[in-house]
């Protein structure tokens, strides 16, 4: 009889360690799942029927969702309930009724809230469809009075009255550029020079220059365009010092885009929608709406292209006219290659090369701060002479030049000498306009400024 209790007893113990063997390994399980089942977005689409506008949201599996409307600005929240995946989507046309599709902060978490920036109020209403064989939560918006599409040239920002030039000192940082027999860094060379000449170009009234960058600092050549499109530059000027494994070569040099790069620059423009307003002033917004207007926006931004590189070719020709004057050339004409620093298709660009660093003649002329002074006067020679003649539509050169005689009030520390420089004007031609026997002024006084003498 005891023999037999104790037998139930070890047989018992047993079956206890098996239940909680299983108690622990179902536990487990449910720990390594999570907590709740995802739905995963899959596409999110806008697209804008005859009236209103539709958002469609693709999903692996349809879920609960739940949403409300807000206002200032408005703006429909949804709430897809266990939901994960990303949406992003911005409209660049202001005409259009849905200004962005992002995402928020949703109050649980593992859920998805999905915010539709709207441009105006109007219903909404959601329901489940089926597309493409995928559940997808479709988002109508009833638009009684969608704003008609048309092609319109809205008004530009008022531009900087001065002309911008953007001085781009080669290289930088990690990025030393060439390096001289002596051990002069091409990096160091090009800031100099650039910071030189823009201290001359700010000293000419109607003009300022800014610089890419104004240290010892990497650049990408690609986004130094960049730089001077944001700074409303009308012109790009990229300094460099050119080196060759032998020391014999010597002389300066002036590169603009070839054609070949320009198209391709083109192309890589066409894809980046977005960018049509930049250089149609605002016609691109309303373009790009429309597919069948595609190739009218190539056409324009091909012109816009055609011209810059034209122009830039002009100032090359201008800029080695003056070099030569105190440099070898070692290019008597512009010389066209694939240079990333030059593909802004809407801002003329040049590239100069100020010398030969390998060479040790030049190395030392460039090394010579009254070397890089003359260097940099040549070129702000060719450019006041090129944008003499071609100044940009709002500036103040492009007001003088439409302009017969300027009017200008003598201000406190002004004397004729310095307007005459001011204005890029001869004295004599000041004084004979103004019938001034002498060089003397008197605050308050009244001038005509003669433009172009």
């Amino acid at each position: 009889m005891i023999d037999m209790f104790n037998g139930l007893v070890q047989h018992n113990k047993k079956i206890s360690s098996l239940v909680v063997l299983c108690a622990m390994f179902l536990v487990a399980n449910l720990l390594a799942q999570p907590a709740y089942a995802q739905t995963k977005i899959l596409d999110t689409q806008i697209t804008y029927p005859a009236s209103g506008a539709q958002v469609a949201i693709a999903l692996s599996a349809k879920t609960q969702y739940s949403y409300f409307t807000l206002q200032k600005p408005d703006r429909l929240v949804i709430d897809l309930q266990s939901t994960q995946g990303k949406v992003n989507i911005t409209e660049r046309n202001a005409t259009k009724l849905i200004h962005k599709v992002r995402e928020s902060t949703a109050k649980k978490a593992g859920d998805k809230r999905i915010v539709v920036d709207l441009r105006k109020d109007v219903d909404a209403s959601l329901s489940f469809i089926n597309r493409g064989g995928k559940p997808t939560l479709l988002v109508a918006f009833d638009d009684p009075q969608p704003a008609a599409p048309k092609i319109t040239m809205r008004d530009q920002p008022e531009r900087d009255t001065d002309i911008i030039i953007a001085l781009d000192a080669g290289h930088g940082g990690r990025d030393p550029g060439s390096v001289g027999p002596a051990g002069t860094y091409e990096k160091r060379i090009t800031l100099a020079i650039a910071k030189n000449l823009q201290q001359k170009i700010n000293a000419v009234n109607g003009m300022r220059a800014i610089l890419t960058r104004e240290g010892d600092y990497y650049i990408s050549p690609s986004a130094r365009p960049e730089i001077a499109r944001e700074k409303g530059a009308d012109l790009l000027i990229s300094i460099h010092a050119d080196a060759f494994h032998t020391p014999q070569p010597r002389g300066g040099s002036v590169w603009v885009l070839n054609t070949r790069r320009g198209n391709s620059e083109l192309g890589k423009w066409m894809e980046r929608t977005e960018r049509h307003s930049e250089l149609l002033g605002g016609a691109g917004d309303a373009l790009e709406s429309s597919e069948e207007d595609k190739w009218l926006v190539r056409t324009l931004i091909d012109m816009t292209l055609n011209e810059t590189i034209s122009d830039s070719f002009t100032l090359s020709q201008k800029v080695i006219k003056e070099m030569k004057k105190v440099t070898r050339m070692h290019k008597k004409e512009p010389q066209h290659a694939s240079l990333a620093v030059l593909t802004a298709p809407d801002i003329p660009s040049i590239l100069v090369e100020v010398g030969f660093i390998s060479n040790p003649t030049e190395e030392k002329n460039l090394n010579w701060a009254q070397h890089r002074s003359k260097l940099a006067d040549s070129i702000l020679r060719a450019l006041k002479i090129y944008f003499r003649a071609n100044p940009p539509d709002g500036s103040l050169w492009a007001m003088q030049k439409n302009s017969e005689l300027l009017d200008y009030k003598v201000k406190s520390g002004d004397s004729l000498i310095r307007i005459a420089r001011r204005y890029d004007v001869s004295l004599e031609s000041l004084k004979k306009t103004n019938n001034l026997s002498s060089n003397t002024i008197r605050i308050g006084q009244s001038l005509k400024i003669p433009i172009g003498n």
